[in-house]
């Protein structure tokens, strides 16, 4: 079984699904107002956070990046990894590659190629 095909697996569904979520969650912030440029609605929403403050627990580059990540094949993924395993999936031109969300959490960066394009996979 190759990677295409485990894409299409449950773990493929679940990755879409979740990807799905995010993009539809980056639409707009949660007190907006369903009309766009309703600038009363996002003023309101600035005030709502006003008191929060960003805490940086990490210096810069703590986490490092895999720059040359490393592959199982579908089977022995299948051995390691378990069925609810949640991943990001990504496919260029046929060449598909499958990320593990518990592993981009503690690297939370990989750089890659996957179809001849350089891509960045971020969590």
């Amino acid at each position: 079984m190759s990677i295409t095909n485990s894409l299409h697996t449950r773990r493929g569904w679940l990755w879409l699904f979740a990807v799905t979520i995010a993009l539809a969650a980056c639409g707009r912030p949660p007190d907006a107002a369903s009309q766009p440029g309703d600038e009363q609605a996002l003023a309101s929403t600035g005030e709502r956070y006003s008191d929060y403050e960003i805490v940086t627990l990490l210096p810069r580059d703590a986490i490092p990046a895999i720059d040359n990540p490393q592959f199982l094949s579908a089977a022995e993924a299948d051995d390691y990894y378990a069925p609810d395993e949640l991943i990001l999936g990504v496919e260029f031109d046929g060449d598909a590659r499958a990320y593990s969300v518990p592993l981009l959490s503690s690297h939370e960066i990989v750089n890659d190629t996957v179809g001849g394009r350089h891509i960045a996979v971020t969590w």
